[in-house]
This record gives structure tokens, C-alpha cells and sequence, in this order.
């Protein structure tokens, strides 16, 4: 995985002038957060829940 590194002023500016990216970064950034909560849910569960109690947040709606 490799980290980017972007000019938050321009990013901004450019979402606001095309609402298409805008969308898509939103998206993108949104699909990384889900991600990590997702990980962060599972060692949590990995940590403290009793084996075998834990579903999969895709599968827990």
C-alpha cells in the first residue's frame, strides 16, 4: 500500500469546479475509511470477543 500525498487547497477547489470528482474522491475517501474501521473492528474482535462470535461487517446488514 503506498500513501499519497495531495495539495488539500487544490483537491478542494477541483471538487467544487467538477462535481464528478468531487464525487469520485469522495468515494475514494470513503471506501478507505469503511476499510479501516473494518480492520480495526476485526482486531478488536480478534482481541476481546470469544472465538467464532464475530460477522464479518460486509455480512452483518
Amino acid at each position: 500500500m503506498r500513501a499519497l500525498e495531495f495539495d488539500a487547497a487544490a483537491v478542494r477547489r477541483l471538487c467544487n469546479e467538477d462535481s464528478a470528482v468531487g464525487r469520485s474522491v469522495s468515494v475514494a475517501v470513503g471506501a478507505v475509511i469503511a476499510n479501516r474501521l473494518d480492520s480495526a473492528r476485526t482486531r478488536l474482535l480478534d482481541l476481546f470477543a470469544p472465538h467464532g462470535s464475530g460477522t464479518p461487517l460486509a455480512y452483518a446488514r
